[in-house]
């Protein structure tokens, strides 16, 4: 690939503010999704898909058109490591199955307290990946994203205990 880092799902890059568009500084970036070049009269730039991990707000899915040049491979944090990579829904950190037992454990962690709207950031993951996983039986799907929560007052939440 001329003009850039080889880039494959699960990389982790960076792009400075005048070379994407629709962004405010340095753009990082863990790629889920890789889309076409474009040529422009400027270059050559690329459509990417990823999870923002410089947003003040937390991880975030974003859409971006980025000047191919300009992209540098980075390191990615290690707390923000396990995302899905769409369409397969397995983590871009381990591989597994997402949520993964290491994504499981952080959400735990950081949604403390906050059952509710753990289920309701889960059931959202689930409904979009029903679209790209149509072919994977409601039941699983739900045991996947829904069916780990812990019960309200649940001694291990992380269910390690055996039962």
């Amino acid at each position: 690939m001329t003009g850039g880092p080889p880039l494959r799902v699960g990389a982790v890059v960076e792009v400075p503010e005048q070379h994407y568009c629709y962004g405010l500084g340095t753009l990082t970036l863990r790629i889920v999704e890789i889309g076409r070049r474009e040529r422009h009269s400027d270059g050559v730039w690329i459509r990417l898909r990823g999870v923002d991990l410089g947003d003040p707000r937390g991880p975030r899915q974003r859409r971006v058109l980025a000047r191919l040049d300009a992209v540098r491979l980075s390191v990615a944090p290690a707390w923000v490591a396990h995302v899905p990579a769409r369409p397969s829904w397995d983590c871009s950190g381990c591989g597994r199955p997402w949520p993964c037992p290491d994504r499981r454990r952080r959400l735990l962690d950081r949604y403390a307290g906050q059952r509710v709207a753990l289920a309701v950031y889960l059931a959202t993951q689930l409904v979009d990946a029903v679209s790209d996983l149509h072919q994977v039986p409601p039941a699983n799907l739900y045991g996947r994203f829904l069916g780990w929560l812990p019960d309200p007052g649940e001694d291990d939440p992380t269910g390690s205990a055996a039962s």
